[in-house]
């Protein structure tokens, strides 16, 4: 059976989290900050040595590629990336680029030339230190001009870390690719389903739509002493009651669908002053459009329910969303024969995570497949895969293209 240089794999994984390392065991590499940079450049440095093909797009987007012969006009590719969160993991993202490289690595010291021409790509930007799923998106096609409006960081600040990997706002803008035959990704799972299971592989059949929602409750503001407590109308009172039962309502009707409140401000904001107004921001996550239209409409009754209680108004305002994907039956298929052939526990699961494969599914047949993280820990340096999931998740993703060129070449 072909199998992949596990040792090789992991001195490479070893390497790259010098990158940028933190003094705790983690990563810091930012997009397009020195340390990427350093990341993007090691990595063209790998496939020049593996004698891979190099190619950059007009996102920034790397590409290791193993041609076929004749060149191809389709592809299909693999990957994830190489960014990270300040002060994360050395596994998030990083370990889905190494294993597709690995992969193509193996197939050419094998002799092995593809039916189609297969690449190894690292996506500019995932983690949103510019604009979430920055490099994906470009390539399908989903980037305007208003994102660059919107990015993160100052218009200077952009240009810069755009220039100084020779891309643009205008080459970002028809990066667009309609050569794609199929996706794979690999991600640690960032949560305990596969390890508190024992199962070595979660094969994902959706990544869940994100939906988030600016809210406010009004009442009056009123001296803290003074103002007797039946008598108050106090925003903060009716905002706490709404995060309660909403936690409540999810987990009993909604499951496995997630809300969160990340963020409550009060105002005026003092010690001695009833709360006049108190700003929410909520987010809700689901696979799919359906179940996300019941849980917006759950979760704003509940809100007029609970500004009535506390004779309070309340209003919301949308921001943009993130739609669902759902993933491949032909990739998804592809990743369960490999795990069968390699005799690896699997299930289907949701990703509650969004990832690149969100914006390939948009123009392809995409899926991708989760190893187990250590106590579910990741945008964190204590963020761990053992290096029996890390080569596993490289043998997967050797027989998954070898499975999808069955099914595409």
């Amino acid at each position: 059976m072909l199998k992949v240089n596990a040792d090789r794999l992991l001195a490479d994984l070893a390497e790259l989290s010098q990158i940028g390392a933190t003094s705790d065991g983690g990563v810091s590499r930012p997009a397009l900050t020195a340390a990427d940079i350093e990341a993007r450049d090691w990595y063209r440095g790998k496939i020049a040595e593996a004698g891979l093909d190099y190619a950059m797009d007009g996102a920034g987007n790397q590409s290791a590629i193993l041609g076929s012969d004749p060149p191809s006009a389709k592809r299909i590719l693999a990957g994830s990336h190489l960014d990270s969160v300040p002060n994360g993991g050395r596994f998030d993202g990083a370990l889905g680029v190494m294993v597709a490289f690995e992969a193509l690595r193996t197939l050419k010291d094998h002799g092995i030339t593809p039916g189609v021409s297969l690449e190894a790509v690292n996506f500019t930007d995932e983690e949103g230190a510019i604009m979430g799923l920055m490099g994906s998106r470009a390539v399908a096609g989903q980037l305007s001009a208003e994102d660059f409006d919107r990015a993160k960081i100052d218009k200077a600040e952009l240009a810069r870390r755009l220039a100084a990997v020779d891309i643009s706002r205008d080459s970002m803008l028809h990066a667009r690719r309609d050569d794609v035959l199929a996706w794979a990704e690999l991600h640690i799972e960032q949560g305990t389903r596969l390890e508190s299971g024992e199962i070595a592989i979660g094969v994902v059949n959706a990544i869940v739509g994100i939906r988030a929602l600016r809210v406010t409750f009004k009442g009056e503001a009123a001296h803290a002493g003074t103002k007797p407590m039946e008598l108050r109308r106090d925003a903060l009172w009716g905002a706490a009651e709404f995060v309660l039962r909403a936690r409540k309502h999810i987990m009993d009707n909604f499951m496995p669908g997630v809300c969160n409140i990340g963020k409550i401000d009060a105002k005026p904001g003092a010690f001695n002053i009833v709360p006049a107004e108190a700003h929410l921001a909520l987010e809700f996550r689901h696979g799919s459009t359906a179940e996300l239209d019941r849980m917006e409409t759950a979760l704003l009754e509940l809100l007029e329910k609970c500004a009535a209680e506390y004779d309070l108004s309340v209003s919301w305002e949308g921001t943009p969303t993130v739609r669902p994907a759902r993933m491949s039956e032909t990739v998804m298929r592809a990743i369960e024969s490999a795990a069968q052939g390699l005799g690896l526990p699997h299930q289907r699961m949701l990703s509650f995570a969004g990832h690149d494969t969100q914006s390939m599914a948009s123009i392809a047949p995409a899926a991708m497949y989760f190893v187990p993280s250590k106590l579910g820990i990741s945008h964190n340096p204590k963020e761990f895969t053992a290096d029996e999931d890390c080569v596993n998740g490289a043998n997967m993703m050797l027989r998954t293209l070898l499975e999808l060129l069955r099914r595409f070449a």
